[in-house]
């Protein structure tokens, strides 16, 4: 028994790891997409979506490594999407004081969750671009994890006892 227990004890720390990495990002944010253009490096970014009144807030793009390694824009208060049937898009442009421009565009399928963010970086020397489609079940990952963990936990006691059955009386 304690060596079943010593077993379950490794697979839910193993489990727990796992989750905390898998869920980092969940909801409607983005990390360490390739830009494609000559500045090299990737993007990252993130917004917030009020349904009741299709609204983009929070909007916030930053940029690692590369040329423009450091940089980012920031648009808090954003505005009002434009929605047809489902579907809402709301794109934003900034130029920062260093002279970069930053621009971003969010298609977001509001049944779903679903969305794709395009969006880039330019100044009068380098560009960079990137396009990002999240996966629709994107907030659902630490769910995901917690049953196949349970299941392999089942499975792993259900093989042990097969390999040394009960002893009659």
């Amino acid at each position: 028994m304690t060596r079943s227990l010593k077993l379950a004890t490794v697979c839910s720390i193993f489990l727990l790891a796992a989750s905390l990495s898998a869920s980092a990002c969940s909801g409607d944010c983005f990390s360490n997409v390739n830009l494609i253009g000559n500045s090299g490096g990737n993007a990252g970014g993130s917004f917030t979506f009020n349904s009741s009144t299709d609204t983009f807030s929070n909007l916030s793009l930053s940029f690692n490594g590369g040329v423009f390694s450091g940089v980012g824009g920031l648009d808090a208060k954003g505005g009002k999407g434009i929605c047809v049937l489902g579907i809402c898009e709301f794109s934003w442009q900034t130029t920062l004081k260093n002279g970069d421009t930053v621009w971003e565009t969010i298609l977001l399928n509001v049944k779903t969750g679903q969305y794709q963010d395009q969006g880039g970086i330019y100044n009068w020397k380098n560009e960079g671009g990137f396009n990002y489609l999240s996966v629709a079940e994107g907030g659902n990952s630490l769910a995901y994890l917690l049953v196949c963990g349970m299941a392999l936990f089942a499975a792993i006691v259900a093989s042990r006892k097969r390999r040394h059955p009960v002893r009659a009386v």
